[in-house]
């Protein structure tokens, strides 16, 4: 009855957490050797999110300032996550997404935060490339469209002069 209700409660305490765990078997990378092998470090990234909410609530002057001093500090990460912030140009952006594209980060099974943060980034990128791009198209396609009536307008009014002449 002991045994039955042991093997019962097992699980239910392994699920919740209540039991220790194993500490890893050698042939298992501990965590701290596998964030060793992370391209950036967790605190580096909470300190650029800081870096980028400032520039985000910043005066455009002030913004052209972060820019720059973000090139001149860290041109690789802390600049394109600048570069990407909503309202950017869509140059802005495809340089962003181009720049982060070239690092070198972890494979999301490989347990590191900064750089699974900075995938997502990279897809947030190319998704607001895209939209950016199909706007662009329709603003093109609006301004097109746009000529077409003025000269069907136009070709109207040269035919009704020409029907009220006649």
């Amino acid at each position: 009855m002991l045994s039955r209700a042991l093997a019962a409660l097992l699980p239910l305490l392994l699920l919740t957490g209540c039991l220790p765990t194993l500490p890893p078997d050698s042939g298992v990378e501990s965590t701290s050797s596998m964030a060793q092998k992370c391209h950036i470090d967790n605190d580096q990234l909470l300190g650029w999110l800081k870096y980028e909410h400032r520039y985000t609530s910043s005066t455009l002057n002030d913004k052209q300032q972060l820019l720059i001093d973000a090139e001149a500090r860290q041109p690789k990460t802390l600049y394109p996550l600048l570069l990407s912030t909503p309202g950017q140009s869509p140059q802005h952006v495809a340089r962003a997404l181009e720049m982060l594209t070239a690092l070198q980060l972890q494979p999301v099974e490989v347990d590191c935060g900064a750089d699974q943060f900075l995938q997502l980034r990279l897809r947030q990128l190319q998704q607001q490339l895209n939209t950016l791009q199909q706007l662009e198209q329709l603003e093109l396609d609006n301004q097109e469209l746009k000529r077409q009536v003025d000269a069907l307008t136009d070709l109207e009014r040269q035919i009704t002069r020409q029907r009220e002449e006649h």
